[in-house]
């Protein structure tokens, strides 16, 4: 089984080390859940070292180990990043009535950086980012989707800013008498796209 340019061999004493610190070193036995959950942690970094978007080193040029390593230092940054973009952007954030918006940037995002597992599972995404953005995150987990999600909300948010809020808000409220609850984009609401 070959995995990223990896032989299984190669990555399970990285998931073993990872077991070990799971386990606060007190045992040696976990669930397969568990296990699988941890392969899917080293993978993840391996990927953010080596993957297709960041193109920093071709899979299995340096060992499962260094490239596991890199790639959680990698998720790090990332997430130092969600943080300054969530800050700058939520403070002159806008809803615009939204609910789903609201939920998911004011609700949703904090919960992410508050709960999210580096260590253990940072290919989960966690939030199921209700609010519909323009560009497709379908191949996108963990850090990954939440940031790139993030990015095209804050996109959005600077997009709108250039526009009187009560024309938009009275553009909504021509699209649907409820749209506050409407699950859309406030763009494709306001201009048409869709």
């Amino acid at each position: 089984m070959v995995e990223m340019g990896y032989q299984l061999e190669e990555l399970l004493p990285v998931v073993a080390e990872l077991a070990a610190r799971y386990t606060g070193y007190e045992h040696s036995s976990i669930t397969y859940e568990k296990a699988e959950m941890l392969m899917g942690a080293v993978l993840y970094c391996i990927h953010e070292y080596t993957g297709p978007k960041e193109a920093v080193q071709p899979a299995g040029s340096v060992p499962a180990e260094e490239a596991y390593r890199i790639g959680r230092a990698i998720v790090i940054q990332k997430i130092r990043q969600l943080h300054a973009l969530y800050n700058d952007m939520i403070l002159d954030f806008r809803d615009y009535g939204m609910e789903c918006l609201r939920d998911t940037i004011v609700n949703g995002i904090p919960q992410f950086l508050l709960r999210y597992d580096v260590d253990y599972a940072p290919q989960e995404t966690l939030l199921t980012l209700d609010y519909p953005v323009r560009e497709d995150l379908t191949g996108l987990s963990g850090i990954d989707a939440v940031l790139t999600y993030v990015e095209c909300v804050e996109k959005e948010q600077r997009f709108l800013r250039q526009f009187d809020e009560g024309f938009i808000l009275e553009r909504l409220r021509a699209y649907h008498p409820e749209y506050e609850m409407l699950v859309e984009n406030i763009s494709g609401m306001v201009f048409g796209r869709r």
